[in-house]
Order: C-alpha cells, then structure tokens, then sequence
C-alpha cells in the first residue's frame, strides 16, 4: 500500500483514490452488487436473502395489524424472534421454488403459542381457561374467559393490584400486505381472591377475502392502585400477550 511522505495533506477520494487520515493511499473498491445479482455462485445467497426479507416483512405486517395490543406487551427482540417465526411458516409452502416461498394462511398454524414478550410468557402468567372461536362467514368472532380466582390462577408481578384481559383479531393478507383489527378488554379487576364469572370478549371483524388469514391474540395486562387511580406496571415489562388462534 503506498504512503503520503510530503506536506500535502490530501483527505477523502480523488479519482477513485482514497486518501485516508493516517497518510495511507488505497483503490476505492468497487460495488459487488451486480456480482451479487448475477453470479451464479451467489444463488443460494440470493434465494435466502430474497426469503428472510419475506419473512421480515411478513412479521412487520403482523405487527402492524396487532399494533395495539402488541404495544403493550413486546420485548427488545421480538422483532427478530417474530421474523424467525415467519421464516418458519414460509419453510412450509411445498409448492414454490426455494427463494419464491411465501407465507400461505392455511401454515400460520406455526404461530400458535407465539409469545410477544418472551420474558413474561401468557402461559405462564394466566391459568384461567380461554377460548377462541372464529366464525369467517359471520364475521362475529369471540374470546371467552372462564371463571376464575384471580389471585390463584394469575402469576402476577410484585406490586401489581389489578390485572386487565385483553382479546384481539386481525384479518391479515400477506400478499396485498392490507390488514385490518379489532380488540375487546375486561374491566381493570383487582387481584384478589374474589371469584371472577365467565365473560366473552366479542369481536366484530367481517373476513374482506378467502385469501385473508385471521389471527387472534390473547394478553394480560397488569396495573397498581396509588390514590384510587391505576398506573401500568413498570412500563408493561410483565404483560403478557400470545398468538391463541389462527383461521
């Protein structure tokens, strides 16, 4: 590599020459770009780069649909464990060539059990009984939560005196990437041992086309009491929101 001796002092790139700080003079290197789109050796890198940016964008699609209940509840890394997720439910279209894969409806089956916030699992935090049942035609979709004692069968956080449930469906269309969503929550409940009766979270979300998927979340939210008025709890790091049913 040639070096600067004299008292010119030269910065930056003259004539595709790079003069760097230190006196050191080098080539400016080309792009790789047309390599990387034409050369056969880079296919295999071609097709799992043209995959992961599907699956990416699938995720960011989801989220943006679940916005509303997914701000409540998500860590630092969901973004990237989402995306993994999605490249696990393209892995299963059997009917496109490698680096063509797509995200069909009828594989988002990989979703369930999907936690948002992996530091506060809903399996884990809620032991009351849910269900979610979808009806494509009607449009008319439903959580329903069975009865419980709040103080037995919620796992709740250190501080926390009241909980919230929360429901969500989205119709989701990971062509056309349009989407669309509705949530339903409970009441803020005190966490105590007064038994809680069953109650459903309707949901009125019309399917807008057969290739449109449904999914639907189910989280818990917790809060405290100070002075009659309820604060979220420690910015919603324990809050608690899993992909429970996809259609």
């Amino acid at each position: 590599m040639a070096r600067q001796t004299g008292v010119i002092q030269i910065s930056g790139t003259v004539g595709g020459v790079v003069f760097a700080k230190d006196g050191t003079v080098r080539q400016k290197q080309g792009s790789n770009k047309s390599q990387f789109n034409s050369s056969a050796s880079m296919q295999r890198v071609r097709e799992n780069a043209s995959e992961f940016a599907t699956a990416a964008k699938a995720g960011k699609l989801l989220r943006d649909a679940l916005r509303r209940v997914v701000a409540q509840a998500s860590d630092r890394l969901m973004v990237s464990r989402l995306a993994q997720k999605m490249k696990q439910v393209l892995n299963l279209d059997e009917d496109s060539d490698r680096g063509g894969r797509q995200i069909l409806a009828e594989n988002l089956t990989m979703l369930l059990g999907f936690d948002f916030n992996a530091g506060s699992a809903l399996s884990s935090t809620y032991y009351g009984r849910y269900d979610a049942a979808l009806d494509r035609a009607a449009g008319n979709h439903t959580v329903s939560l069975g009865e419980m004692n709040p103080a037995r069968d919620i796992a709740a956080p250190q501080g926390a005196t009241h909980y919230r449930v929360t429901g969500a469906v989205s119709t989701v269309n990971f062509e056309t990437g349009a989407f669309n969503s509705v949530d339903a929550s409970t009441a803020e409940v005190p966490l105590s041992n007064a038994l809680r009766p069953a109650e459903v979270l309707n949901l009125v979300l019309p399917v807008g086309s057969a290739d449109d998927a449904l999914v639907v979340a189910v989280g818990i939210d917790f809060y405290q009491s100070v002075n009659g008025k309820l604060y979220p709890l420690n910015s919603n790091a324990y809050n608690a929101l899993s992909v429970v049913a996809v259609g």
